[in-house]
C-alpha cells in the first residue's frame, strides 16, 4: 500500500497515510521526468535594514513574485556588503513596478531596466 501523495510505502492493513491523512493505494505510478527550466534572477535593489527585507517579502509574495536576498543569512554579521534583492529577470517590470513608490530606509534601487551593477553607490 502507498500514499499517492508522499508515496510512502506501508504494510499490509492500513489504509490511511498517518502523515497525509488521505486514502492509500495499490501501487503508484512511475515517476514522471520532470524538464527543469533555467531561469534567470537580476537584482534590482540592495539594502542594508533587516526592516526592509521583511517588508519586501511581503509585498513580493502578495504579488507571486519569485525572488531571493542574496546574502541575507550574512547581514546580521555586519558586514559591509549590502543584502541584494533579485527577482526572476521575466517579473522585473513588475516588481520594479511595485516597489517604486516604497520608501526604504537605506537602500539603493535602480529603476531602470538594467541591474545594478556591484560598483553603483548606495544612496
Amino acid at each position: 500500500m502507498f500514499c499517492p501523495r508522499c508515496r510512502a510505502e506501508y504494510r499490509e492493513g492500513f489504509h490511511i497515510c498517518s502523515d497525509c491523512n488521505i486514502e492509500l493505494v495499490e501501487s503508484l505510478p512511475p515517476l514522471s521526468e520532470t524538464a527543469y527550466e533555467f531561469v534567470d534572477f537580476i537584482e534590482i535593489l540592495a539594502t542594508y535594514n533587516p526592516a526592509d527585507v521583511v517588508f519586501l517579502k511581503s509585498l513580493l509574495e502578495s504579488e507571486g513574485i519569485q525572488y531571493f536576498f542574496k546574502g541575507e543569512h550574512f547581514m546580521y554579521t555586519r558586514l559591509a556588503e549590502p543584502v541584494r534583492l533579485m527577482v526572476r529577470q521575466d517579473q522585473m517590470d513588475e516588481a520594479m513596478e511595485l516597489i517604486k513608490n516604497v520608501k526604504l530606509s537605506v537602500s539603493s534601487v535602480s529603476l531602470e531596466k538594467k541591474p545594478v551593477e556591484k560598483n553603483d553607490e548606495l544612496e
